[in-house]
């Protein structure tokens, strides 16, 4: 019995995202400056993140309160600020 594989590339998308560790290092390193997180698939989904950014519930963006997010539909937009 013979199997057959067909392979194709992977998306795009996959490959040129960042870690959320990268982006909370880059935030640190240009504090205040809004930067673009990612893009949920929900509203609901880009609204918890934007909680987890905020309280220190994803461990790159802690400790909670040095980093400042909002949800623009399903975006994620967040900032550094040291707690400020």
């Amino acid at each position: 019995m013979s199997n057959v594989y067909e392979y194709r590339p992977g998306p795009t998308h996959i490959t040129e995202r960042r870690s959320h560790k990268d982006h909370a290092e880059h935030m640190r390193q240009n504090p205040g400056v809004w930067v673009k997180v990612t893009t949920k698939t929900t509203l609901a989904a880009a609204y918890n993140m934007t909680w987890q950014i905020k309280n220190g519930g994803l461990a790159s963006f802690r400790p909670a309160g040095a980093y400042d997010a909002y949800s623009n539909g399903r975006e994620v937009i967040a900032r550094y600020t040291g707690g400020e």
